[in-house]
């Protein structure tokens, strides 16, 4: 589920978000148009005999919104969505969060938060456009670990003015914290972004890509260390605080995405919604899901996503179950590129799983390119 609104826009950020700084963008009218879509997708898993087992609320900053409005987006979710005990995981930013939203999350059922604390350095957060504090994102923390059963927190490499140490020690200060999920990132250079203009002029450098690769080395070593369990490419966990709704995407499992220019997967179709914020809101006025776009997805491109995303698991893709999930074997369908890779060093077979090695995994993207049609 999409919340659209953050406090201020982050200077790497292309999401589709909108700074409330910005003035009024109809936060009361957008929870409104939610709460019709919610209805209708409801409804529609309670007819088909679905339950849902995981929930994602994401942004933008979900606690971006004020107490009350939280507090009527949750409900929302527990009257329409045919609930089981889910997963339910909340996207948090430490500038907007505070113990009474903690106590409204943990009061609806959310039991899992996920912490965008991205660096503890002062300087580095105010050039990515963060609004919080080193100490505000361990008070935020420590909010969570008090309220909610797993907390997971977002650290970002490859950042202007960051060294391999100074990323080392910042995930060293947050381990002290002891969360129980962490989600490691290099940094993203997106086009359009005000500080991908600050890199073009040069008035900013960004360290290269073989210093981001030891720093995210050297950050798994210090992970296994501490007794994380490196399970997906950008994600560690203790045992049994693995990200299940993450799962559902790497394993490619259907999905419905609900909100403003939301993803779905679902009834073998790629649906998206409407990024235009009247125009979903007017659909929803008049009971209409706001999807802009459908696109069937064929059976050849269900297997490539199946290997492709499933290489991003530590685990690997299960031979067996690509045979039991499409009528095919995987080292029939993909056989050149599963030989093409293994003579490479990227990818190693054996008689039940296809993983990438661990030079694959500095180099995942390429990998996944060979399964892209």
């Amino acid at each position: 589920m999409h919340v659209p609104y953050c406090r201020s826009k982050c200077s790497y950020c292309d999401f589709l978000s909108f700074p409330l700084a910005a003035g009024s963008l109809g936060t009361d009218e957008y929870l409104t148009a939610l709460e019709a879509e919610l209805a209708l997708r409801g409804r529609e898993l309670a007819q088909a005999g679905y339950r849902v087992a995981t929930l994602y609320i994401g942004g933008g900053t979900p606690t971006a919104l004020t107490v009350g409005q939280l507090d009527r987006l949750l409900g929302a979710c527990r009257y329409h969505l045919p609930l089981t005990a889910p997963e339910w995981t909340v996207e948090a930013n430490p500038g907007t969060f505070d113990a009474g939203k903690a106590a409204i999350l943990s009061r609806h059922g959310v039991n899992r938060v996920s912490l965008g604390v991205q660096d503890l350095d002062g300087d580095r957060l105010a050039l990515l456009g963060r609004t919080h504090t080193s100490e505000e994102a361990y008070q935020a923390f420590a909010l969570c670990r008090d309220n909610f059963a797993s907390v997971s927190v977002d650290l970002m490499a490859g950042l202007p003015r960051q060294t391999a140490e100074n990323f080392s020690a910042a995930l060293a200060a947050v381990l002290a914290w002891g969360p129980d999920h962490l989600s490691l990132y290099s940094l993203k250079l997106e086009e359009g972004t005000s500080l991908a203009l600050l890199v073009a002029t040069g008035d900013l450098t960004l360290p290269g890509e073989d210093e981001v690769a030891e720093m995210l080395l050297a950050a798994r070593r210090q992970l296994s260390q501490a007794g994380y369990v490196h399970y997906e490419i950008a994600n560690f966990a203790r045992l049994g605080h693995e990200c299940c709704h993450n799962r559902v995407y790497w394993q490619n499992k259907p999905y419905l995405g609900i909100g403003l220019g939301a993803h779905s997967y679902w009834e073998r179709k790629r649906l998206v919604n409407t990024v235009e914020l009247p125009v979903y809101t007017d659909l929803l006025a008049r009971r209409v899901l706001p999807v802009a776009e459908e696109v069937l997805v064929t059976e050849r491109q269900v297997m490539e996503d199946t290997f492709m995303l499933g290489l991003r698991l530590l685990s690997g893709v299960s031979f067996a179950d690509f045979a039991a999930c499409h009528g095919r074997e995987a080292r029939e369908v993909f056989a050149g590129q599963l030989a093409r890779l293994e003579r490479l060093g990227l990818l190693f077979c054996d008689g039940e799983y296809a993983r990438l090695t661990a030079y694959g995994l500095s180099l995942a993207n390429v990998v996944f390119a060979e399964f892209v049609s």
